[in-house]
């Protein structure tokens, strides 16, 4: 993520190209990190309804032994209001592009914003996780 630019992102959207042959940077957002003071809140408002994509979160933490770490993950989100041909799409695409990604620290799957908040995501990054972006777990 920090190879993009010489400004470091926290989370990047990937589309399906329109013709479906290519994995391609959605530039329907501005991919510069925000100002926010809740980057895990920031990241969850990205998540646009009907519409599928990839993401790579690169989520700030800290363990029980004072550790403040950045990890990767990868989230494949598919809403359940996505067409059913883009559904498809993006789930035979998932694990051709995670093949080919390198440093994922975990991965999710997501449907509904039902499905994550910071204790699902903690437990995927490890037992010992208390904060996810500097809010407790």
């Amino acid at each position: 993520m920090k190879l993009l630019s010489t400004k470091s992102k926290k989370f990047l959207r990937l589309c399906v190209s329109e013709d479906g042959t290519f994995i391609i940077v959605d530039n329907t957002f501005d991919i510069v990190q925000e100002q926010s003071e809740d980057n895990y809140l920031n990241f969850l408002k990205h998540l646009q309804s009907g519409k599928a994509c990839f993401l790579i979160y690169d989520v700030c933490y800290e363990t029980k032994n004072s550790l403040t770490k950045e990890d990767l993950v990868f989230i494949q989100w598919c809403p359940e209001d996505a067409p059913a041909k883009q559904k498809i799409q993006y789930t035979t695409t998932k694990n051709l592009l995670k093949e080919k990604l390198e440093g994922i620290k975990a991965d999710l799957q997501l449907n509904s914003l039902d499905d994550i908040n910071r204790s699902i995501l903690a437990e995927k990054l490890g037992n010992d996780v208390i904060k996810i972006e500097g809010v407790a777990v």
